[in-house]
């Protein structure tokens, strides 16, 4: 079984006006028998969202940027493309 617990807080918020934690959340789902807790462990939508650090973390986030970066762009593109056809007066 796939849930995402952040269309459950919406559904929720929605119908109640209520923003609950998503460990109340979790916990309410188990005490009505909604999942199980193998359910909530495999789910990863199951978790808050914690960010992206993790998949980044041994990333250098930098790049080089090469002689002449101009000879990479097709020349089917001019220097004037932006303004080709919106400087009408």
């Amino acid at each position: 079984m796939s849930f995402n617990l952040y269309y459950i807080r919406a559904a929720i918020q929605e119908r109640t006006g209520q923003v609950l934690t998503f460990d109340r959340i979790r916990q309410l789902l188990l005490e009505e028998g909604l999942i199980s807790q193998k359910e909530l462990d495999d789910n990863p939508m199951a978790q808050e969202f914690d960010g992206y650090g993790r998949y980044f973390a041994t990333e250098d986030c930098s790049v080089e940027v090469p002689v002449n970066p101009k000879r990479f762009i097709p020349e089917l593109i001019e220097e004037d493309f932006d303004d080709e056809g919106y400087a009408q007066t």
